[in-house]
């Protein structure tokens, strides 16, 4: 009997030998990666500083794993575009990310950065947030009404019924004081308040808990319950990828310098009035969508949209964050090639309309750190110049 026991038990360890060889997978960090996700990787390309791209079957990516996307049919592209957007606002730079000097995701497929090691994503540091206010009517301003919790902005808002917003921003690599310091300037959209408040943000930042490196790099997030569960890029599912040319996460090649050559791009977000579903687009590039089905507020329209920079910082030095807004540098000390900026600015009304902004308020948390000033001029359309240094004199 126990010939016949140890007979079966060495037939048993052969056959799994030999589905292992026949089976193998692969190992990302160290854990296995699964025979579901190894279908779903048509190709992979190797980047500098270990920096990997996955590129997945279009029909096979993560997010479609999202409950609410079960059976999720997929938009290839928006049924409509906003009207009034010129083609010719898309911006001075030649869109390219790192890892296109190494390779090209195929046709159907869309390019997912891999999560090193070194890439710390702990919801305990996803610092996101946006800013409560009050408005002050005696000097027509907005102040914050609570607590920033490290957090500081200088932005402008627009109030109204929208289904999305497009601008122009300035791209710059700004110093971060500490590596938990989040430097970081784009477009909110958001309904509703309080535990249902409802954002999509898309934008470009420097953030290295969430990145793994201090490079501008674009982002998008969204939140369902004013950021107790936010998401950023693709870390958890919801977000449909359509492009195999963007990836979320990766850095831009290009950026400005000081009394040098400006870089920007267009950053927009828009809601589709047949399906329903939130796109995001770089450079009039359509990257992908939130279906509108994750939303509560968001899945009817917008009611306010912001625009500009957000800083946020633990202070662990005992005093206030050296890390910079924008290029580092107050809109007074002057504007191109100095500030940052924002132009071309327009929200898109219900009509699917777009159009600059009109009743618009300025939020500025500290004006001593962080500044922002409307650029009176209007040769580059609605526009803004913002951003500063943080710790100074006046800024302690």
């Amino acid at each position: 009997m126990s010939r016949f026991i140890n007979s079966i038990s060495w037939v048993l360890i052969l056959a799994i030998l030999i589905y292992i060889i026949l089976n193998p997978k692969e190992l990302v960090d160290g854990r296995t990666i699964s025979d579901v996700v190894n279908h779903a990787i048509i190709k992979t390309i190797k980047v500098d500083k270990d920096e990997i791209i996955d590129c997945y079957d279009i029909y096979k990516q993560p997010s479609l794993n999202y409950p609410l996307l079960h059976n999720h049919t997929i938009q290839i592209r928006p049924s409509m575009y906003p009207k009034n957007i010129k083609s010719d606002n898309f911006g001075t730079l030649q869109l390219t990310q790192t890892w296109h000097k190494y390779d090209i995701c195929p046709r159907e497929t869309i390019p997912i950065r891999r999560n090193m090691e070194k890439h710390y994503r702990s919801t305990l540091l996803r610092k996101r947030g946006h800013p409560k206010y009050a408005h002050n009517k005696t000097e027509n301003k907005l102040q914050p009404n609570v607590n920033m919790d490290g957090h500081e902005y200088a932005i402008i808002k627009v109030h109204g019924s929208f289904l999305g917003a497009q601008a122009k921003m300035n791209l710059w690599n700004p110093v971060v004081e500490t590596r938990y310091d989040m430097s970081i300037s784009q477009i909110w959209v958001v309904a509703g308040d309080n535990d249902d408040l409802n954002t999509i943000e898309a934008g470009w930042e420097v953030y290295q808990p969430s990145n793994g490196d201090y490079q501008t790099r674009f982002f998008i997030s969204w939140t369902t319950d004013d950021y107790k569960n936010d998401c950023t890029n693709l870390e958890c599912p919801g977000f449909v990828h359509i492009s195999s040319d963007i990836a979320l996460g990766c850095n831009f090649t290009e950026m400005s310098t000081f009394n040098g050559d400006q870089k920007d791009a267009t950053f927009g977000v828009h809601k589709d009035q047949n399906s329903g579903n939130w796109w995001i687009s770089v450079q009039g590039i359509p990257v992908g969508y939130y279906p509108s089905s994750l939303f509560t507020q968001l899945s009817k329209k917008a009611v306010e949209i912001d625009f500009g920079g957000e800083i946020y910082s633990e202070r662990s030095r005992g005093r206030h964050t050296s890390t910079q807004m924008g290029s580092g540098h107050f809109p007074s000390e002057g504007g191109f090639g100095i500030s940052s900026f924002f132009n071309h600015v327009q929200v898109i009304n219900e009509n699917n309309e777009a159009k600059d902004p009109e009743n618009v308020d300025i939020y500025v948390s500290d004006p001593n750190c962080y500044d922002l000033k409307i650029d009176d001029k209007r040769t580059n359309g609605y526009g803004f110049y913002y951003g500063g240094p943080g710790y100074n004199d006046n800024c302690q």
